[in-house]
């Protein structure tokens, strides 16, 4: 999954310089693409703040020479970011209709233009989810998602897409997850598309059945010329019709027997 989330970042933005936050132990070496590599403290008890820990650490230390995105592994870039940064922000999240998570916590893009600001955020981010979510269910799961919603701090309804909102100093971009941060369905007839108006495909969960599928059907010929991969790409395609049409067939049958 890393490997083809970081081929998809390059396809879109050639001289994207991909980064993995991992810990000292993870043997990378079969990872056939270049990347750099940060290591990190990390305590599998509690994943997600120890990730959330690992990226604060890492902002801190980052040049701002240009944007950065924190991302999931389970994640393809299909198409270019680059008009997000026209707009005038610091920090640019993804948001849903979820009145308990509004924020998806898998994608972060803080841009370069103010970069004390974006450190105080991610500050303000940290201290939120160690003082009221650091128990070990949403240490290890949710808690990012919850502490960026106590970041925000608005109503479910206030949440408009490209709207730019100023907490503490920080101008946050709010971005439409079903563009931005887009879950398909788990069913192949969900990818039987390239998907071309979602910019940033999440294939989190049970999704993750779906991520090589797409990626060979839809996304790896756009870098390549060999022959190859264009074959199959077609057969990648037809395999995933007859998988939707027997997925379907099945739902139907199950309708009958009922």
């Amino acid at each position: 999954m890393i490997e083809m989330l970081f081929r998809s970042a390059r396809i879109f933005h050639r001289n994207a310089i991909c980064t993995l936050l991992t810990d000292r132990e993870t043997n990378m070496k079969k990872l056939g693409i270049g990347f750099q590599r940060r290591n990190f403290a990390i305590d599998h008890r509690a994943l997600i703040l120890s990730r959330s820990m690992a990226q604060f650490e890492y902002v801190n230390q980052f040049d701002f020479s240009h944007p950065l995105l924190l991302i999931d592994s389970d994640i393809l870039v299909n198409g270019s970011i680059a008009p997000i940064f026209d707009a005038d922000f610091d920090v640019a999240l993804t948001w849903r209709s979820n009145k308990l998570m509004p924020i998806n916590g898998g994608l972060i893009i803080l841009n370069n233009r103010r970069p004390d600001a974006v450190r105080d955020f991610f500050r303000r981010f940290i201290s939120i989810y160690q003082t009221s979510y650091s128990d070990s269910q949403n240490s290890h799961w949710y808690g990012d998602q919850l502490a960026l919603r106590d970041v925000i701090n608005l109503r479910l309804e206030d949440y408009l897409d490209s709207k730019i909102m100023v907490v503490n100093g920080c101008r946050i971009l709010l971005l439409s997850c079903d563009v931005y941060n887009f879950s398909p369905k788990n069913q192949y007839r969900e990818i039987c598309s390239d998907l071309s108006e979602k910019i940033i495909l999440h294939f989190k969960g049970e999704r993750k059945r779906l991520m090589t599928h797409f990626w060979k059907a839809w996304i790896n010929t756009r870098a390549s010329y060999w022959p190859w991969d264009w074959l199959q790409s077609r057969l990648e395609r037809r395999w995933l019709l007859r998988q939707a049409l027997a997925e379907q067939a099945s739902k139907i049958a199950a309708r009958e027997v009922k």
